[in-house]
């Protein structure tokens, strides 16, 4: 388990890093938790600019370890490759410049879903049962 730097005793932390929202002080990882050799999925909540999953490979690279893949519940797309006039963070760009373009990143939910608008299909009558 990965945590924000600070947050865990006997640790050790990576690089501070960027995200949509600023500049963070880094990720840490309990001592002896990750061993060279050991191959480690990434799980993160939400992924936007990516700079959390490339501090979080750059930790497992630091310990030896390979990231075989990274996977978050919600994935915000529009940060993998925007326009360059959109002046959006590129998680594309951040990944090719630290060499971690090869990790892929799988999303669970995209921000796609959760712009549908929720609508009862016509005729739909309420069973009147708590689901």
């Amino acid at each position: 388990m990965m945590r924000k730097k600070g947050k865990m005793p006997n640790s050790i932390d990576s690089e501070e890093y960027n995200t949509e929202y600023g500049k963070r002080s880094g990720m840490t990882v309990q001592r002896d938790k990750i061993k060279k050799g050991d191959r480690v999925l990434v799980i993160d909540d939400l992924v936007a600019t990516g700079g959390t999953l490339s501090s979080a490979i750059s930790l497992v690279h630091a310990l030896g370890g390979t990231v075989v893949e990274c996977a978050c519940v919600v994935e915000l797309k529009m940060f993998i490759d925007p326009p360059e006039e959109s002046g959006l963070p590129s998680r594309t760009k951040l990944f090719k410049a630290q060499k971690m373009e090869h990790v892929p990143v799988w999303g669970l939910i995209s921000e796609d879903i959760l712009d549908v608008e929720a609508k009862l299909p016509e005729g739909y009558v309420d069973d009147g049962e708590e689901h």
